[in-house]
Formats: C-alpha cells, sequence, structure tokens
C-alpha cells in the first residue's frame, strides 16, 4: 500500500491533536476538580446528574420548610405549656375558694388573683411567632386575636390553618386555630350543665353531674324541684319524669343523668338542668373571679348558690384543660413528624452529594496517571514525526 507524503503528514497531524486535546482535557479536569466539563463527556452521567441537582435543591427547601416550622410549633409548645400552667393554678385557687372556712376578704383576694391568671392566659393567647405574626390568629396573624371586654371574648383570628410541605409527600399543620384552643369549649361537664334558681332560699348545692348512660341522654332541657323532703325532675313541658325522697350525697337519676347534691334544700328551691353550651376559657375564669366576689359570710343560701356555680365551672375549667391537652399532644406528634423529616432529608442530601460527586468529582489520583500516560503517548508521536518526516528516497540517493 502506497502512503503518499500528504496523507502521512494528514494523519500525523490528526493524531498529535487528537493528543494533545486528550491532554488538555485531562489538565482542565484536574484543575477543575470536575470530570463533566461538558455533557459532551457523559451524556448519561449529565442527564443524571441534572436530575440529582434537582432533587438537592427540592431537598434543600423542603429542609427550610421544616425548620421554619419546626420553631413556630416549638414556640407555640411552649405558649401551651404555659396555658396549662395557667389554668391549673386558676384551678387550684378555685379549689382553695371553694372551702367553706374562707371570709368574704379571702375569696376577693382569690377573684383578684384569677384576673391575674385571666390576663396572663390572654398574654399566652396572643402569643407571637417572633416575628411579629400571632401563633393563634389562622391566616389573619398580623394583628392580636383576642381580646377582652365589658361584654366578652372578641376574636378577630380565623380557622384557615396553613399546611407545610416538609417532604415530597408530607405535610404538618404549622399552628392550631386560637378559636380550637381556647373558644370553643363546652358549660358544665361538657355534655349538660345545671344552674341553681336565683331564689332558692335553702343550702342544698349541686356536688357531683355526670352522664351516667349516654344512650339515654336526649339533650333535653328538665328542672329539679324540691318540696316536703322529695324531689321531683319535670320535664320541658313539665310532665314529671322521676321523683322520690331526697336523701343528702344521694344520686338522682333520670334520662341518662346522673346528679348528687349536699346539704337540705328549702320547699321550692330549683335546680336547672339543660344542654351544654359553647362558652370560652376566658368567661369560664370570668365568672369564676364574679363568684368569688360574691359575699357569702352571711348567707347560706347564697353560698351554696355560689358553690353550685363553682363547681359547675370547674367541669368547664376541666374540660378546656382536657382539649389542652389533646392539642398539644396533636403538636408533640407533629413535632416528632418534623424532626423525622429533617433527619431523612438530612441523610438523602448526603446521599445526593455522595452520588454527585461520584458522578463529578476527579479521582486526582487516576487522571494523574492518565495525563501522564496521555503526556508520554504525546511527547512519542510527535518524536517520531520528526524522525518519519525525515525519511525520503533523496535522503538514500546522497
Amino acid at each position: 500500500m502506497r502512503v503518499s507524503t500528504a496523507d502521512f503528514y494528514r494523519q500525523s497531524i490528526s493524531s498529535l491533536q487528537r493528543q494533545q486535546s486528550l491532554a488538555l482535557a485531562t489538565q482542565n479536569q484536574l484543575s477543575s476538580g470536575q470530570k463533566l466539563l461538558t455533557a459532551s463527556d457523559d451524556p448519561t452521567g449529565a442527564a443524571h446528574g441534572l436530575s440529582l441537582d434537582q432533587a438537592f435543591s427540592a431537598n434543600g427547601r423542603y429542609a427550610e420548610n421544616t425548620k421554619a416550622v419546626s420553631e413556630r410549633l416549638g414556640l407555640e409548645e411552649n405558649a401551651l405549656g404555659g396555658v396549662t400552667e395557667t389554668l391549673n393554678r386558676v384551678r387550684e385557687r378555685t379549689l382553695q375558694g371553694n372551702s367553706g372556712t374562707l371570709s368574704d376578704s379571702d375569696r376577693k383576694t382569690i377573684a383578684a388573683d384569677l384576673r391575674q391568671s385571666l390576663e396572663q392566659l390572654q398574654t399566652y393567647a396572643n402569643a407571637t411567632d417572633g416575628e411579629g405574626r400571632y401563633l393563634f390568629a389562622g391566616s389573619n396573624d398580623a394583628t392580636a386575636p383576642f381580646s377582652l371586654t365589658t361584654s366578652g371574648t372578641v376574636f378577630t383570628g380565623d380557622d384557615v390553618i396553613r399546611q407545610v410541605q416538609i417532604g415530597p409527600n408530607r405535610a404538618v399543620q404549622s399552628s392550631d386555630g386560637g378559636a380550637d384552643v381556647f373558644l370553643r369549649h363546652k358549660s358544665g361537664n361538657g355534655t349538660f350543665s345545671i344552674a341553681a334558681d336565683a331564689g332558692n332560699t335553702g343550702s342544698a348545692t349541686i356536688a357531683s353531674s355526670k352522664v351516667s348512660n349516654a344512650a339515654a341522654y336526649d339533650g333535653g332541657s328538665y328542672s329539679v324541684s324540691f318540696a316536703g323532703g322529695n324531689y321531683a325532675v319535670t320535664d320541658a313541658s313539665n310532665t314529671v319524669i322521676a321523683s322520690g325522697a331526697y336523701t343528702p350525697g344521694t344520686s338522682i337519676r333520670f334520662n341518662g343523668v346522673d346528679l348528687t347534691f349536699t346539704g337540705p334544700p328549702a320547699n321550692g328551691d330549683r335546680f336547672s338542668v339543660g344542654p351544654s353550651a359553647q362558652k370560652d376559657v376566658f368567661q369560664t375564669i370570668r365568672d369564676l373571679a364574679a363568684l368569688f366576689d360574691t359575699p357569702t359570710a352571711n348567707s347560706p343560701a347564697q353560698r351554696a348558690q355560689v358553690q353550685t356555680g363553682v363547681l359547675e365551672n370547674l367541669s368547664a375549667l376541666e374540660g378546656a384543660q382536657n382539649r389542652v391537652a389533646d392539642i398539644r399532644a396533636s403538636l408533640g406528634a407533629r413535632l416528632v413528624a418534623a424532626d423525622d423529616s429533617a433527619n431523612q432529608l438530612g441523610a438523602q442530601s448526603v446521599q445526593i452529594q455522595a452520588a454527585l460527586s461520584g458522578l463529578r468529582d476527579i479521582d486526582y489520583a487516576e487522571a494523574t496517571g492518565r495525563l501522564n500516560q496521555q503526556l508520554t503517548g504525546l511527547q512519542a508521536a510527535q518524536q517520531s514525526f520528526a524522525k518519519i518526516q525525515n525519511l525520503s528516497l533523496f535522503n538514500y540517493l546522497r
């Protein structure tokens, strides 16, 4: 086969350029620390790297969301912890104030203490997230959600609760609605409430009120009256549905309702029983303070009415405490979910970075050895070209 001088030069130069290109590419990899300088270096690897970049970026956003929601839920947990302590103090002071040994002056002191607790409770209800946003205001979180007026509690928040995405298929509730935490409670025991008639003159008072049979309770309104040592229970149409001799401390049962009275009633004394109505926890504390402000030292009948009111509000307070405990349990579960998500996202980010490093980061030892080989090959090609290009027939003829 004849190899022309032109073909020899063309092939030799092409080979030298290829060797130079390979050496230059390896040198660029070493200087940048990256294997994939262009997509053409490894189209499949480049596409995989872009997918990993997107996953890493999404993980970063989820991690930021997780951190933010964890901080917000942590602040809410602190506020609800304060609410729990405040309600516990209200209960303790109420039980102390309901003792028959305290003077009217002592009871007024307890009433003042309850009003201080009420102010503290309002402070917790208007807690912020550290950025001026109110935790229990829903979406209307630019202004304080709770204010106490002479006519009752005013709530300016709403029930819109944000869901925060903390993973590809995972979201958590970022807060709890203020209405659920503080407003949507029930009077009495949560099923029905009982009240002493304002005209009662005896010293009988309610000792306990509970539902003995939920299936039998029909949600009606009833009246328990006393006369001649007996009791009679009438319904809304004034029909007697239960009656008998009254014995203090003995249960009176009707339609799933179980009531226990203590103390002697006067003839004509009456207690009303009706379905529980919505009553916010602020109003419960207000009512307790008002009851303790009521003088009872010179009126056994007044004392009995106050004690009945206190026990009914204590039942409502217990319901509020149980609700707050349930919300704190739910919040704790969300904090656990956020912590779990943070751990998973952190582990995934490490794995993605390792995969990206395997795709893109250069192995310096391998690349250095490869560059040495390429430079050696280039040098050999240059030297051989220099020698062979001088070979010609004329050199032999001379």
